[in-house]
């Protein structure tokens, strides 16, 4: 059976963009939905050289498995357009939006888990928005207590 995963690429000129697109190059049975901004993903694939496919993802239907290179979509505007490293305060309210649009569609079980890219906390702060962090805004939106931070690598 196949499940559905919300992603939020975190800080739009940092990595966080690159490692969806890269992710995506393999086919898998699970539908995996990026919050973002669709021309930020193509220019990030153009960039990196990768082919990728953008479907538009209506929550309400059952998911669907990705075949290599295709990226499920919900869309999410840039207030900016943006370029690898550069920073711009002009897109904390972006990386919050996308935050809140992959909660939403966790609390709606429409996704069964979130999957969060690296943001850049000083740049949110630095829009005038008192943000600490991932964990902490996530358990502020939820009402729980029960949110965890996992890092994973190949060698965790």
């Amino acid at each position: 059976m196949s499940c559905r995963l919300a992603l939020t690429p975190g800080e739009p000129a940092g990595i966080g963009p690159d490692l969806a697109v890269m992710h995506c190059q393999q086919a898998s049975e699970h539908e995996l939905v990026a919050f973002a901004d669709p021309q930020l993903l193509h220019s990030r694939a153009q960039q990196l050289g990768l082919p990728l496919s953008l479907r538009r993802v209506d929550l309400k239907q059952a998911p669907r498995p990705l075949k290599a290179g295709e990226l499920g979509l919900v869309e999410v505007p840039l207030a900016e357009a943006c370029q690898p490293s550069q920073l711009n305060p002009a897109n904390a309210h972006y990386v919050l939006q996308c935050l809140d649009g992959a909660i939403a569609a966790c609390q709606q079980q429409y996704c069964q888990a979130m999957v969060t890219g690296p943001v850049q906390k000083s740049v949110i702060n630095e829009a005038g928005i008192a943000f600490s962090g991932h964990t902490e805004y996530l358990q502020q939106k939820t009402g729980s207590d029960g949110v965890v931070m996992m890092l994973a690598t190949q060698g965790l």
